[in-house]
This record gives C-alpha cells, structure tokens and sequence, in this order.
C-alpha cells in the first residue's frame, strides 16, 4: 500500500500567507500531522514483497508476544512516512521548505489542479504498490484507523473506496437562477472525506481519461468503477477557514486534557518546539509520579503511567499477574499515539533494564520527538523506606512493593540526560530543572 498526501494549495481562504499545509496545530504542520497518521497506520506497516516499500522497525508493542526479544537492528528504524510507501505532493514554490520539514519522506512538485498534483504523486509511487490511499493534508487529524479502514475496504474488493459523514442539514440543490430544483433525502447523502482508497491500476485508468474533479472517487465513478462509502470520522475535519484551525487546536487539546493554545493573528498558531518524550526512570518510591504529575501541571504533557496500565490489565481479568513487559508493549503504543498527535509525554515506568529505555528511545525516534532521559532516585534511604512502607494504592488491582522487594528488584543504573534526588528537592523544583531542561535543548 501506498499514501499520497496531497499538500500543494496555497490556502488563500485560510489567510495564513503560506501553504495551508506549513500552518501548524498542537506544534505540528499540518503535512506534518498528516504524514506521522498516515505512517503509524497498520496497514502501512504490514509487510510488503521484498522489491516493494522496506518498512521501517515496528513499534516495541509488536515485537513478538510482548516479550523482550530485540527487534529489527537499528539501521531498520525510520520514522512515520518515512521510505517511498508516502509522497508528499507539495507546491512547487516551497519545494525545498517541505522537504527540509520531511527528511526521508519523497516530496515532488504539485500541478495546477488537484488532479495534476495526484497524479504526480501516483507516478512517484514504487511501481509493486497496488493500493494507493489519497489523502487531503487539510485533514490533518484522520486518525490511523481511518487509514486502516479505507484499505481494508479497498482490499475486499472495491475499485474505489471514501469515508463519509451523515449530512444533518437539509440540502437544497439550486439552479443558476436559484431556485430550489430538488431537495434529496438526507439519509442518502454524505459528506465524503479522505483519505480515499483505490486500486492504483483502476486509479491510474481514470486519471488518463482526463477531467476535473475535486475527489479522486469522481474519477472512478466516470469511468464506471465501483466505489463504497464507509463509515467517516470527525477527526478528519477539513481546515479551510480560521476557524477550522480553532476546531483542531480544540480537539487536539481535548485528547490531551489541555487548553488549547493562544492564537496569533488570522487564527494561525505561532511556531511551538517539536514534541518531547520524557522517559522517567527509577526504583519504585523515589518519586516518579509525583514529578510526573507536578510536570503535568505545569506544562501540556500526557503522562503515561505505567502502574495503570498494568493494574488494569489484572483488574479486568486480562492477566493474573504481570510478570514481563505486557504494561510496557501498552504504554509504547499509547505514548506513540500521542507523540504522533504533536503532544509531549511524560513516561511513569521504572525501567529497569537497558531494553526498555532503548525501546521508549524506538518510539520517539519513529515519531520524531526529542527525548529527555530523567533518573529519579532517593539518597536517603530511611526517607525511601519510609515512602514504600507507607504507600497506599490508588489504583485499582494495583499491589504497591514491600521494602524488600524494592531492594531485591532488578535495576541497572544508566547514563540519563538528567539524574535528580528526590531527597533534596521539592516536586516542584524537580519540575522546574526538568522544564528548564527542556527549554534548552529546544
């Protein structure tokens, strides 16, 4: 399978005075956003013939039954678009702007019309890809299940294949006069989205034949291909107008919890850092959640919590005991999830062992966040009995460690980027030499 993200318009009713796909939400362009779903989508990382797409390492949560086996060597590694499996169709005015912003991605010039510019994007595909998904960079939030689904549909069968939404309003069609001419049943209409799906042979056909068209499927349905509508997402919004950028930052905050950010003006967001993956470590008391929380508090970041995970995996019956990595396959997924969304994580794990600091390592690179390494530890020792013997469980099914079992547990020192004493330190000064951190590796 293949992606084409269309990104080559100007964006004159957005007013940004740029490419509407270099606007940013949540610290992200949108190309940007739009690329990083489109690559973490499943159906993008399914295996390919060898003289096809290479794909890049999978995440740690696919490597094999949650065990500690080491994935694929590190030269495998890439990140979300990364290979000839996405072209990015940008304008050819801003050609270098994007791929500077995309490095590894293939970035070739747009046309005049969209049609133009989608089939530069099909003739830059590798030739064994079959399925190709054409995505509109507006839609920058279409989630990777939304990917999944389209190509899955398109695999069953059909020529061509869209996600739509229900229509709620009445639609009136109007002739050039305006006078109403017919007013069709809502139940039959849909607003249609991308990414769409086709079969490339079918797809390159319907492109030969010519024409305008604001959708690929316009294409397929003239030349008398087969094209199913499934079920939409209203992630996928089209961003036209300033206020479509507003509806972003407001559902980009609502996954993480957080006030949308200041706008500047024209309702275009000023340039923010690139995301930020925070990987906590230390023995059980020192203090991690603690910080994590006074972090969370201060600046826009999802805290990751790996205690949660695993309490509720014995609390809903899905284990009886975690005795390996299963809490840790989770929170890899769910911390790419949101690195993937432009958001900051902080990751509240213990990491013991150098495979699990390595894999967290894994997720920011295949996202393309910055990484801060944070050790937690508490030189007083009757201070950090004190803490595991007196810890109360908050969580649900969640068993808190003995003393003993704290001294007898595994752990090996590593060379983080900082190293902080809960000892002599508040929560919040610890938050703040984190933060202070942060700002300047920015």
């Amino acid at each position: 399978m293949g992606v084409v993200v269309v990104a080559a318009g100007m964006g004159v009713r957005l007013g940004a005075g740029m490419p509407k796909a270099l606007v940013r939400i949540g610290g992200r362009t949108l190309v940007e956003h739009a690329v990083a779903r489109a690559g973490v989508s499943a159906a993008l990382s399914r295996p390919e013939p060898a003289e096809a797409v290479s794909r890049g390492r999978p995440e740690p949560a696919e490597a094999g039954s949650c065990g500690l086996s080491r994935p694929e060597p590190a030269e495998a590694v890439s990140k979300p678009g990364a290979g000839p499996a996405i072209v990015v169709v940008a304008p050819a005015t801003h050609l270098t702007e994007f791929q500077d912003l995309l490095p590894g991605v293939t970035v070739v010039p747009g046309g005049a019309e969209r049609t133009d510019s989608v089939a530069a994007g099909l003739a830059a595909l590798p030739p064994a890809v079959d399925i190709v998904l054409v995505h509109d960079a507006a839609r920058a939030l279409a989630p990777p299940s939304l990917f999944d689904a389209v190509a899955d549909a398109v695999a069953a069968g059909a020529d061509g294949v869209v996600p739509g939404l229900p229509v709620s309003d009445t639609i009136k069609q109007v002739g050039v006069d305006g006078r109403v001419v017919a007013t069709p049943d809502r139940w039959t209409l849909r607003a249609v989205q991308t990414p769409q799906g086709f079969r490339r042979a079918a797809l390159v056909a319907a492109h030969a034949r010519g024409g305008a068209a604001t959708d690929d499927a316009m294409l397929i349905e003239r030349s008398g291909g087969t094209v199913q509508v499934i079920d939409g997402d209203p992630l996928a919004l089209k961003i036209t107008l300033p206020p479509d950028i507003a509806a972003a930052e407001r559902l980009l905050a609502a996954s993480a919890g957080r006030v949308p950010e200041e706008r500047s003006g024209g309702g275009v967001s000023r340039p923010n850092a690139t995301p930020t993956l925070i990987i906590l470590g230390g023995l059980p008391g020192a203090g991690k959640t603690t910080l994590a929380r006074a972090l969370a508090r201060r600046i826009p970041v999802v805290h990751i919590r790996v205690d949660t995970i695993e309490a509720t995996l014995v609390h809903t019956g899905f284990a009886k005991r975690i005795s390996g990595p299963e809490g840790y396959a989770v929170a890899f997924r769910v911390a790419g999830d949101q690195l993937a969304l432009g958001l900051s994580v902080v990751a509240d794990t213990v990491n013991p062992v150098p495979e699990t600091r390595q894999w967290w390592r894994d997720v920011a690179a295949r996202h393309g966040a910055r990484v801060l390494e944070v050790e937690l530890e508490c030189s007083d020792a009757a201070l950090h009995e004190s803490r595991v013997s007196e810890r109360v469980s908050d969580i649900p099914g969640l068993t808190v460690p003995t003393w003993q079992q704290v001294l007898d547990r595994e752990y090996h020192l590593w060379g983080p980027d900082l190293r902080l004493d809960s000892a002599s330190a508040t929560p919040e000064q610890l938050a703040e030499t984190v933060i202070d951190r942060m700002r300047s590796d920015s």
